[in-house]
């Protein structure tokens, strides 16, 4: 039996394998048969599908850079879609010629479209920790959304340090889940709140972290993030408004210090 080759129905298996399979293969026609191809949906049983699965609402839809796929953002996040709703994408499309993320700067020109003008005058810098480098100078001050746990945010706080003349308002927010949040809890409570802050960065522990009895600002803090869009941390704002995202290194904040300067 091992050495005979099987046929049936124009698959072609040799040895062993065959013999043990030539009782179970199904021709690709009948497959064909039983699994008839799906019709494309309409643009709102599409986005139905999506937020489904993703138990939110879609704030845009539209083609997506490939053939056959739509685009769905939910939460500010991109997603893509088949016509027949029966896949949905979680990744980045990216351009081979350009080795860039189209997905990615979709993401980004969605934010800056759809987020609110920043102003740091409407900001209550109370609900913020409060840390100076240096002599305070008109101009050169920073407004983060940081989350304790985050790499980026600890690479954020080595470039700070080493940044001359600088104050920064943090409002910690939570995104990495409970263990943020507890964190969190501990460095409000702390009774220096900005040494803390530190200590946590630099994966020490946090002195004095018990509860407290007012948390309410780390509340506030994650509204706040949803009212400016703010999906990933580290996000910062100069004294102008500008946006800047992720940890771009001591160079380019120190560029737009000089620039709101």
């Amino acid at each position: 039996m091992n050495s005979k080759t099987i046929t049936r129905r124009g698959a072609i298996l040799s040895g062993a394998v065959g013999a043990a399979l030539a009782g179970v293969l199904t021709p690709v026609a009948a497959l064909a048969q039983k699994k008839p191809t799906a019709a494309a949906l309409s643009p709102e049983a599409l986005t139905a599908a999506v937020e489904k699965l993703l138990g939110a609402k879609a704030e845009a839809f539209g083609p997506a850079p490939i053939n056959g796929l739509f685009e769905v953002i939910v939460n500010g996040n991109v997603y893509y879609v088949d016509a027949t709703g029966t896949h949905i994408i979680d990744g980045h499309i990216v351009d081979i010629g350009t080795r860039s993320s189209l997905t990615a700067k979709r993401k980004l020109d969605f934010e800056r479209a759809n987020s609110p003008v920043f102003d740091s005058a409407s900001l209550n810098f109370d609900d913020a920790i409060k840390t100076v480098y240096g002599k305070p100078t008109p101009g050169r001050v920073l407004v983060t959304f940081e989350d304790p746990r985050c790499g980026f945010c600890k690479k954020l706080s080595q470039d700070l340090a080493g940044i001359k003349d600088l104050v920064v308002y943090t409002f910690p927010v939570s995104f990495l889940g409970p263990q943020s949040r507890d964190l969190n809890e501990a460095i409000w409570c702390s009774p220096d709140r900005s040494a803390a802050w530190k200590a946590a960065m630099a994966g020490q522990p946090v002195a004095g972290g018990t509860k407290c009895a007012d948390i309410s600002a780390l509340d506030r803090n994650m509204d706040l993030a949803r009212k400016f869009r703010v999906t990933g941390t580290p996000t910062m704002y100069s004294a102008t408004g500008q946006r800047i995202v992720g940890a771009v290194g001591a160079a380019a904040i120190e560029e737009a210090l000089r620039a709101a300067s």
